[in-house]
């Protein structure tokens, strides 16, 4: 095995913590491969509790580096902006010298949405916006109208949780299609109750085009007076990628194959929202903390096969549950098949909610037990239906 293998990683998000503290942990590769990881932010963030800290029911949702990270790994604290694939090397926006890496593991995580051209209001994708957001909640008068953008689980989490900390607000969901149409028939119908139930007025099958910070307009022409607007609807790759000439879909991820490799350059892995697998192996995946995880491990696991020269494996992952806070003190739990397919059961209220804070301590302490043991994470198998394509 050649020795000192400069390893880096992008992004010290949920993928990219897992895969430096699986690579940098590794007893195979202890003493013969360095491990840098190149973050914008100094603190992890964990990204699931951004809602609670915007709506000031948590005072942050981050946590030192240095208790997540392993302390082989070398954090800087940058921003990428472009990757030499050739060269090998990663080129930072502030000119510093760029690292040059043998293996490179891509996990820059993904952002909200924009929010439609001339539109004025608050996203919800870190700590930063989920910081602004807090005082504009905390100064609006009583009776004040909150619109929150966007149907999926993020809006679903961020209008519960004001709604609950912010009694004195009328807070209003919209979606463009039907809320919780992922859920099974009882998860929908609980999930719908526990909304109406905390006071969040869910408006389904209704496009936003734009707001003006007073007014929200449908795409009927329909405006609707909105004090606050909160747009979560949908995530976006960023463009480090594309910028490097790299291939990528037309969201701008990073395409890789279904070991997670980069076509053309195998030393490049992707993981996490800003990568895009093939559909034999990820036609069920979805943009979660939950399949964030398993892809940064699975690509670590594949970095230390080829300093082996063994051959990488396919990846393997699939979904146990699907957890939605409301609030504080309600929540649903929907158990899913392994391709994220929706079971009949589902957990709601006060035992949800103690389930989804559970899930979202483990987050960490799986990404802590990496640290002290690498290769101490596991995760579900994915669907045999994919498996076998």
């Amino acid at each position: 095995m050649t020795t000192h293998q400069r390893i880096v990683v992008i992004g010290a998000g949920y993928a990219g913590v897992m895969a430096a503290n699986r690579l940098a942990g590794s007893k195979e590769l202890r003493g013969k491969v360095g491990v840098t990881v190149i973050n914008p932010l100094a603190d992890f963030v964990e990204r699931i509790r951004l809602h609670q800290m915007a709506a000031g029911s948590r005072e942050s949702a981050s946590v030192p580096m240095e208790s997540v990270l392993h302390p082989d790994a070398t954090l800087v604290v940058g921003q990428a902006s472009r990757i030499d694939p050739r060269a090998h090397t990663v080129h930072f926006g502030d000119g510093r010298t760029p690292l040059h890496y043998d293996f490179l593991v891509y996990a820059p995580g993904s952002a909200s949405q924009p929010a439609p051209s001339g539109s004025v209001g608050y996203a919800l994708h870190d700590a930063q916006s989920a910081k602004r957001l807090r005082p504009a909640l905390e100064q609006l008068a009583p009776g004040a109208v909150v619109s929150v953008i966007g149907g999926g689980l993020t809006g679903i989490e961020a209008a519960a949780e004001i709604a609950e900390a912010h009694p004195r607000l009328t807070v209003r969901l919209v979606s463009r299609g039907q809320t919780g149409a992922d859920l099974s028939d009882r998860g929908r119908r609980a999930l719908l109750a526990q909304l109406e139930g905390i006071g969040v007025h869910v408006m389904a099958g209704e496009r936003v085009d734009r707001s003006d910070g007073q007014y929200i307009t449908l795409s009927d022409g329909t405006s609707l007076a909105s004090d606050c607007t909160v747009w979560t609807a949908g995530f976006t790759a960023p463009g480090l990628a594309r910028a490097s000439g790299l291939a990528t879909d037309a969201e701008g991820r990073l395409l890789v194959d279904s070991t997670l490799a980069c076509p053309g350059f195998p030393e490049i892995f992707g993981a996490g929202d800003a990568v895009h697998a093939p559909e034999t192996v990820a036609s069920h995946l979805r943009m979660s903390c939950a399949m964030a995880m398993p892809m940064g491990a699975h690509a670590a696991d594949n970095v230390i096969a080829r300093i082996r020269q063994a051959s990488p494996q396919e990846l393997s992952a699939g979904f146990m549950l699907r957890c939605i806070s409301l609030g504080r003190r309600s929540g649903l739990v929907q158990p899913v098949r392994a391709d994220d397919a929706p079971r009949r059961l589902a957990v709601s209220r006060r035992v949800g909610a103690l389930v989804k804070e559970q899930v979202c301590r483990m987050t960490l302490k799986w990404i802590r037990g990496e640290r002290r043991r690498s290769g101490s994470y596991s995760w579900p198998r994915g669907p045999r239906t994919v498996r076998a394509q």
